[in-house]
């Protein structure tokens, strides 16, 4: 039975497909294998191979490679421009990461307000961390109104995380 043109290329773009999926994870499960042994060069390498296919965890973890300056040369700026591309893929981790940058302005111009946003979206993610740093902008009205019951919120949902920080803060507030 002769095959139609494009059942032929159906075929064989599927068959690409599953090849490059599994290229694609095999990457990015060796940049965590050289991560945890602590070899940057080769982590930042893999993770770099499957950020280029969009995987938002290695967009990330190469964004924190960069920020940190671990096994690449320390750059804010691609820091900033991996965590926006993982960002806009509704990734905890780079929402917090980048959150924390605009409520410093490192890389960045500062901006309370554009910090709030992202560390919200991670927060409303159970993101702990950005719970915590959400909590402390609203206990002190940077970018968003202050409010020390809505901080109060945010600790607890950080505290019963498992986020240390805000079981720190509310054993230091009276609150068990």
């Amino acid at each position: 039975m002769i095959l139609p043109m494009f059942v032929k290329t159906l075929i064989i773009t599927g068959l690409f497909s599953v090849c490059s999926n599994q290229v694609f994870a095999g990457s990015f499960e060796d940049g965590q294998k050289a991560y945890a042994a602590q070899d940057y060069k080769t982590a930042a390498q893999f993770y770099k191979q499957a950020a280029d296919q969009g995987n938002v965890i290695a967009q990330h973890r190469l964004g924190v490679l960069y920020f940190k300056g671990q096994g690449v040369v320390q750059s804010d700026e691609r820091a900033i421009e991996l965590f926006h591309k993982a960002v806009d893929q509704k990734f905890s981790d780079a929402q917090y990461y980048l959150g924390t940058l605009y409520k410093v302005g490192r890389g960045v111009e500062m901006s309370k307000q554009r910090a709030a946003e992202l560390l919200r979206e991670a927060a409303d993610q159970d993101h702990p961390a950005a719970q915590f740093s959400l909590a402390s902008l609203y206990f002190y009205g940077q970018g968003v109104p202050q409010s020390k019951d809505v901080a109060l919120i945010w600790l607890r949902k950080a505290a019963a995380l498992g986020d240390l920080s805000a079981r720190a803060k509310l054993k230091q507030f009276g609150i068990e």
